[in-house]
């Protein structure tokens, strides 16, 4: 596809391909410039911000933090009926959910620098969920409504609950949650160059048939 109409309605069709099929990556990557694309370089600073701020602290926080709870609480009430591990498990999987659901959806709607920021969003929830395992032995994080700690439950249930496990699965917890923050970064800094140059990129990648 070889159309290089900015419009809204144009990035909708190249992100959707066919009935039923799965978007054109490629073809996304080669769009020219949305409308006030300049907009996009501060809110891809505060990610690469967000991105080293979190992977330099001890204990990794965000504003987004706040977000992700309301989400992991919704998780716990959503999958409640499907049993006590599922339920505990329930607010881990609500998080992760939310944000890689939306990075399926902007990519379906043709948007591919709104599902870069969800990309990024997801590795985040990574990080804030490393942070709670870390926590399993120490129960030291105030708990919303006081409730029993969902990580030392699951450590408990699964026999993980050692320091070395929970020092360990926190640990590749965080680390998986800075790589995909990273790939979120990495993509939506791609859509800060020139489209000639985006679409020299994608050609390389995926030439034209």
């Amino acid at each position: 596809m070889t159309t290089r109409s900015d419009g809204p309605e144009t990035w909708q069709k190249v992100g959707a391909g066919a009935a039923g099929q799965a978007p054109d990556l490629a073809a996304i990557g080669r769009q020219g410039d949305l409308p006030r694309a300049w907009l996009r370089a501060p809110i891809v600073l505060l990610i690469g911000w967000w991105t080293c701020s979190l992977a330099a602290a001890e204990q990794p926080t965000c504003f987004l933090d706040g977000i992700d709870l309301a989400f992991h609480e919704a998780g716990h009430i959503f999958l409640a009926p499907f049993g006590e591990t599922i339920h505990v498990l329930g607010g881990t999987l609500g998080q992760l959910a939310v944000p890689a659901l939306l990075v399926g959806y902007f990519l379906k709607r043709g948007q591919p620098f709104s599902a870069a920021f969800a990309l990024f969003w997801l590795g985040q929830n990574f990080v804030n969920i490393s942070v709670y395992m870390g926590d399993a032995r120490a129960m030291a994080l105030p708990l919303v409504g006081g409730g029993e700690h969902d990580w030392t439950n699951l450590f408990y249930t699964f026999g993980l609950l050692s320091e070395e496990s929970v020092a360990t699965v926190s640990r590749l917890t965080h680390h998986l949650g800075l790589v995909v923050m990273i790939a979120g970064f990495g993509w939506s800094a791609f859509y800060l160059l020139p489209a000639a140059v985006r679409a020299s990129v994608c050609d390389s990648i995926y030439p034209r048939s």
